[in-house]
C-alpha cells in the first residue's frame, strides 16, 4: 500500500515540474531558448518568430491628387424653337445626328412668304417709276413757278407727291426686308455644332413660335464638360491648379478597365455650397471619341501639384492605433517596434509620410497582427502568381 503511495507522489512532482518547465516561462514573459526550425523549403527559421512581409521606406514625389464623383454635362444645350408659325416641309436630319453649327435641320412652308416679297418688290418699283415722274413734274413746275408762269402752290404740291412717294418707297423696303427675314425664319438653321436628341415634330406638323416643347434638343459634346464637388478644406488646393491649369484623369467605369479621358480644370465656383460644405468646379475634356456622355456619372482624378523628396511606404504598413498611425519598424537584429508616424497622404496604395520613419529603414507590411514589441519576425518572400484558393478554383472551372 505505502508502495503504491510512493509511485503516485513520484509521478506527480514529475507532472508539476514539466508543467513549470514548459508552460511557466511562456505565463510570466521569461526568455525561452529559440530552436532553429526547418520550413517546407528547407530553410532555417526561429521557432516561435512571426513571419511577417516587409518593404524598405524609400524617398520620392509625391503627388496631390484631389478625386470626386462626377457628372458629364454638354458644353453648350440648346434647345431649338421656331421663331414663326408654319408647318414643316422638310427635315433634313435623323435623331442622334452629329450636325454643324449652320447645318439645315428643318424647312418650313415658304410659299406664302415668297409670294409677300414679290408683292412687295413689284410695290416698290410701281412706286419707284412713279417717283420719276413726279420728280421731272416738281422739277418743270419749279421752273415755271420762277417764270411766274404757274403759282407757287402747283410747284408746292408737286413737291409734296415726290416726298409721299419716297416715303412709301422706304415703307415698302422695311416691308421686303421683314418678310425676307420672315422667309430666313422659315428655315431653320443648327445653332451650335453637336449632336442631336429626340425629334419632337416631325413633317406635316404645325408649329408655333410660342410652341413650349423645342422642335429638338442639340447637346455640345465635343469638347464637353465633367462638375465635381470637393470638400471645402481642399479649396487652396483647387485654386492652385485652376491658376496652373492642371490637369485631370476622368474615369468612365464599365468592362474590366475604366476609360480614362484628359481633361483641363477651367473653372472653380465662386462660393461653397453651406449645405454640403463643397465647392463645385469643372473640368474641359476634348472628347473627340465622344468617350463621355451627358448625364454620365464619372470618377474624376486631379492632380493638384507635385512635393519632391517625400517619405513613402506601402500603404498597409501604416495603421491606426491610439496615439495615431503607426508602423511596425524591423530592427538589424530582426526585431520589431512599433513607431508612430506622421501621414501626409495616401495616394494608389502608397502611404506618404512627413515624420517618424527614415530612408531604408524596414516596415511590416502584412502580419502586423501577430506582433508584439520586441518579437522577432522572420521575412517572407512577396507572394506571386494565384492564392492556392485561387488556383483552386481555376482548376475547377469556378474562375
Amino acid at each position: 500500500m505505502k508502495a503504491r503511495r510512493l509511485v503516485a507522489y513520484i509521478a506527480g512532482a514529475v507532472a508539476t515540474a514539466a508543467v513549470a518547465y514548459f508552460v511557466w516561462p511562456g505565463l510570466i514573459g521569461g526568455p525561452r531558448e529559440q530552436v532553429p526550425a526547418k520550413k517546407a523549403d528547407g530553410k532555417a527559421q526561429l521557432a516561435g518568430a512571426a513571419p511577417v512581409r516587409a518593404a524598405t521606406v524609400i524617398e520620392g514625389d509625391m503627388p496631390v491628387i484631389l478625386t470626386a464623383p462626377g457628372t458629364v454635362e454638354p458644353l453648350a444645350n440648346v434647345a431649338v424653337k421656331t421663331r414663326v408659325d408654319g408647318q414643316i416641309v422638310e427635315v433634313r436630319f435623323k435623331e442622334g445626328d452629329l450636325v454643324n453649327e449652320g447645318d439645315i435641320l428643318f424647312k418650313l412652308d415658304d410659299r406664302l412668304v415668297k409670294a409677300q416679297i414679290a408683292q412687295a418688290e413689284a410695290n416698290i418699283a410701281k412706286d419707284q417709276a412713279s417717283l420719276k415722274v413726279a420728280e421731272s413734274i416738281l422739277s418743270r413746275r419749279e421752273t415755271l413757278a420762277r417764270q411766274k408762269i404757274v403759282s407757287e402752290e402747283a410747284a408746292e404740291t408737286a413737291k409734296q407727291t415726290v416726298e409721299g412717294l419716297r416715303a412709301a418707297i422706304a415703307a415698302g423696303q422695311a416691308l421686303l426686308e421683314s418678310q425676307k427675314t420672315q422667309l430666313d425664319y422659315l428655315t431653320i438653321r443648327a445653332p451650335i455644332t453637336g449632336r442631336t436628341g429626340s425629334l419632337n415634330a416631325k413633317i406635316g406638323a404645325t408649329v408655333r413660335s410660342a410652341d413650349a416643347l423645342a422642335l429638338v434638343t442639340i447637346n455640345q459634346t465635343r469638347p464637353i464638360t465633367v462638375s465635381f464637388a470637393i470638400p471645402q478644406a481642399e479649396l487652396a488646393a483647387l485654386r492652385r491648379a485652376l491658376a496652373a491649369s492642371a490637369t485631370a484623369d476622368v474615369a468612365v467605369p464599365g468592362g474590366t478597365r475604366p476609360t480614362v479621358v484628359k481633361g483641363t480644370i477651367t473653372f472653380v465656383d465662386n462660393q461653397v455650397d453651406r449645405t454640403t460644405g463643397t465647392i463645385t468646379a469643372k473640368v474641359v475634356a476634348d472628347n473627340a471619341d465622344e468617350v463621355l456622355w451627358p448625364g454620365q456619372s464619372v470618377a474624376v482624378r486631379l492632380t493638384v501639384e507635385i512635393k519632391p523628396r517625400m517619405l513613402s511606404v506601402p500603404a498597409p504598413a501604416v495603421l491606426p492605433a491610439q496615439q495615431g498611425m503607426i508602423a511596425w519598424v524591423i530592427g538589424p537584429d530582426n526585431k520589431v517596434a512599433p513607431r508612430t508616424v506622421t501621414v501626409e497622404r495616401i495616394v494608389d496604395q502608397t502611404a506618404f509620410l512627413s515624420a517618424g520613419l527614415n530612408v531604408g529603414e524596414r516596415v511590416v507590411t502584412d502580419g502586423q497582427i501577430r506582433l508584439s514589441p520586441g518579437a522577432t519576425v522572420t521575412i517572407e518572400e512577396p507572394r506571386r502568381g494565384p492564392s492556392p484558393a485561387t488556383e483552386e478554383r481555376r482548376m475547377n472551372g469556378r474562375g
